[in-house]
């Protein structure tokens, strides 16, 4: 039985990459539905597979931490990066904590630092705070504090706490 069948939705959601990847995040939370992590993963994909940014970000998340199916972080690397070349923040952010270390990716605090930049500059907080602690310390080869600073007090107003 298809998971659509199993959730009892999924007409109006069929071609239509925005209802899937909304049909995915109701299943995902399990907002007014049974939650079901298998089925929202296959709506994001469904989502994802139509080049949408949030599709791609949301099924990334749950391949890199195994929810709904297996794990499988080169392909969620993959689409982050997609999601990320279309201005999506949170991908950006989520790239970054992959090149940063501890997902079965190669270690790159320079790339790692790019995105944290990309994400700061749309206004992620937390991209800004982690963009602000690679600045202070030179994680990624160069350290300017008073850049450092800037992306700290930019965190700060968006109520992001800790430096």
């Amino acid at each position: 039985m298809s998971s659509r069948r199993r959730s009892g939705c999924g007409g109006a959601a069929e071609g239509v990459p925005e209802a899937q990847f909304m049909l995915g995040r109701l299943l995902s939370e399990g907002r007014g539905i049974q939650a079901d992590p298998k089925a929202a993963r296959e709506w994001f994909a469904r989502a994802a597979e139509a080049g949408l940014a949030e599709g791609q970000a949301a099924l990334a998340e749950m391949l890199v931490n195994g929810r709904g199916g297996r794990q499988d972080t080169a392909t969620a690397m993959k689409l982050c990066e997609e999601a990320a070349a279309k201005g999506h923040s949170g991908a950006m952010f989520a790239a970054r904590a992959m090149y940063s270390g501890g997902h079965d990716i190669p270690v790159d605090r320079a790339l790692a630092e790019h995105w944290f930049r990309a994400a700061s500059e749309l206004g992620h907080g937390q991209a800004q705070l982690m963009l602000g602690r690679y600045l202070r310390s030179g994680v990624a080869g160069r350290q300017d504090l008073r850049e450092a600073r800037y992306w700290f007090e930019s965190a700060v107003a968006q109520g992001i706490c800790g430096s």
